[in-house]
């Protein structure tokens, strides 16, 4: 038996302007720009979130089992320039965040929500920022997530691929056992990491 369940919040964060928020955007664009030169130009994550109340009571009720499997849905709108292979990875976000009111072609730009730099709007100043250590690596700079061993999906595609299903098991039992926060999503390209506090995180 199959259950589905739609974000109840998502939004795009933008390296290119720091403070733009996104999140009424239809689209999500997770994006690595790179020059002629192989040089990382500007790059863009999504952050989306989901509602797993349900899954928890149904997981309580014994009609999802422990052994259950849970799958990330992405759904392509005409990429361009994809390179030959390449994958996504999602993360857990590590702090809450505010979906916002703005678009990302306003002028001017909506400020409040959350953007590359802030997680609830600007003029609030919650900057993302670091709040755990160790094996979980955080950046504070595109937004903030844990990663390491147990705390990442992937999905590897090439430039024909168009929608994509990415195991993300190990997280959302994280989630449903409360060893973590649901926060949502952190979707990324490979090679994007941006500005980060530590240094292990290479994708």
């Amino acid at each position: 038996m199959h259950y589905f369940t739609f974000a109840e919040k998502d939004a795009t964060l933008y390296e290119k302007s720091g403070s733009l928020n996104s999140g009424l955007d239809e689209i999500l664009e997770i994006r690595k720009d790179v020059s002629d030169a192989g040089d990382v130009i500007t790059v863009s994550r999504a952050v989306i979130k989901f509602d797993t109340s349900t899954i928890s009571k149904l997981k309580t009720a014994g009609t999802i089992k422990d052994d259950a499997k849970y799958y990330l849905n992405l759904f392509d709108a005409r990429p361009t320039a994809l390179a030959t292979s390449q994958s996504l990875y999602a993360y857990p976000v590590s702090q809450s965040w505010t979906m916002g009111d703005g678009r990302s072609y306003d002028d001017p730009i909506v400020e409040e929500g959350c953007s590359w730099y802030y997680r609830n709007g600007e003029t609030d100043g919650t900057l993302w920022g670091p709040t755990y250590s160790g094996s979980n690596t955080v950046s504070s700079s595109g937004g903030a997530w844990i990663s390491g061993s147990g705390y990442e999906g992937e999905v590897n595609f090439t430039h024909k691929s168009t929608d994509f299903r990415m195991d993300v098991t190990d997280i959302v039992d994280k989630w449903l056992s409360g060893s973590i926060s649901n926060y949502g999503f952190m979707v990324k390209r490979s090679g994007s990491v941006g500005n980060t506090n530590t240094d292990a995180d290479e994708g």
